[in-house]
């Protein structure tokens, strides 16, 4: 039946297939095998999910004995498979099927497709993590994405050499190409990088090409993004309005309708409520772009929930302080608890797709 259909009618009764049906259908016939694995099929069945808003979330937990991560529902919210994840890995951030997994000082990186199963161990930093006897190598944050000029994925590690008696230090950054396999060094950017936000977390709000986290110079906080085509870094001042003070003590970004969302935690006067303010910033780079667009609260202190990201247009996950995972509803302004639970502050969210990218790059 493959030999009589035309190639380009097999294409695309092939490319609304799952992940799953799709690796079977490579042992249907070699020329099936060789229209599955080619490059040109991969990218448009990236498109065609893309076009057809087959996006799933990954939940990322720890229960008394294991990590277990968790596929859910884009629509739902309902868990639909769990696997388990070796510790003491995290999840850094997805991109077109990939996910992107570090341990707890980013020494060990993995990509991971749990759609094909595959997983590749990236090679270590051409920075050794003890220069010498003198030396000890930090990492201070870390990112990964895609180059859609060069169809390579990313990933971008900045890191500091500290001298251990004259306590000086030494900012470099360096990018891992998945094409390459091979890590190569890029220029630095002039900012700190806070310890709260630290390689634990990463730059896990990759969008439009662009990876970026909170960093700190000219004596306040910004949004240090790095573009991953053009290899440089972009600098956003946060607004005025959310520099932080005795009020403001907490922000965090996450990904909200393609853009870079801004959450703020603000207390009350009497520091017995806390607020969340969300802002949005509409152009990297430029400062003016920020927008604020609601608030979610207020909450007492001891029932603060941990945001862990947005769902759909603007209700934000959460996790409370039982480690389960709750919805609110900006437009009714309520929480509802979902099926999901973990050891607290062990939750982990990410928005993904199923792809046949694989983590050993184009062949």
């Amino acid at each position: 039946m493959a030999k009589e259909l035309p190639e380009d009618l097999v294409t695309e009764i092939l490319l609304w297939l799952p992940v799953v049906s799709l690796l079977r259908c490579k042992c249907v016939c070699k020329s099936w095998y060789a229209l599955i694995t080619h490059q040109n099929f991969v990218t448009k069945h990236i498109q065609h999910n893309k076009k057809n808003s087959n996006t799933l979330l990954l939940v990322k937990m720890r229960d008394e004995i294991f990590d277990v991560v968790s596929t859910l529902s884009y629509e739902t919210l309902q868990v639909l498979d769990s696997q388990p994840l070796p510790p003491p890995f995290l999840v850094l951030g997805s991109c077109n099927g990939l996910v992107c997994l570090h341990d707890d000082y980013a020494l060990r990186v993995v990509l991971w497709n749990p759609a094909t199963k595959e997983t590749k161990v990236v090679p270590k930093s051409n920075l050794p993590q003890f220069v010498s006897a003198f030396h000890k190598l930090g990492v201070d944050g870390i990112g990964f994405g895609f180059d859609a000029k060069t169809n390579d994925y990313k990933i971008i590690n900045l890191l500091t050499i500290y001298e251990s008696h004259s306590r000086g230090k030494m900012a470099q950054s360096e990018v891992y190409s998945l094409n390459a396999d091979s890590w190569r060094k890029v220029d630095t950017p002039p900012f700190s990088i806070s310890p709260v936000y630290s390689s634990v977390r990463g730059m896990n709000t990759y969008t439009n090409g662009m990876a970026s986290l909170e960093a700190y110079g000219d004596n306040r906080g910004n949004l240090l993004s790095f573009d991953m085509s053009n290899e440089v870094f972009l600098k956003t001042p946060k607004p005025d309005d959310v520099f932080l003070d005795e009020f403001s003590d907490w922000t965090d970004i996450f990904v909200l309708n393609e853009s870079i969302a801004l959450i703020v935690l603000v207390w009350d006067k009497g520091m017995s409520e806390i607020c969340y303010d969300i802002w949005l910033l509409l152009e990297v780079g430029v400062k003016d772009s920020w927008t604020k667009l609601f608030s979610i609260g207020p909450f007492t202190d001891f029932k603060q929930p941990r945001p862990l990201g947005f769902w759909k247009n603007d209700a934000v996950l959460f996790e409370n302080l039982d480690g389960q995972m709750v919805l609110y509803d900006p437009s009714t302004k309520e929480m509802t608890n979902l099926p999901i639970h973990g050891e607290t502050y062990s939750l982990q969210l990410v928005t993904y797709m199923e792809t046949l990218v694989s983590v050993n790059g184009r062949k």
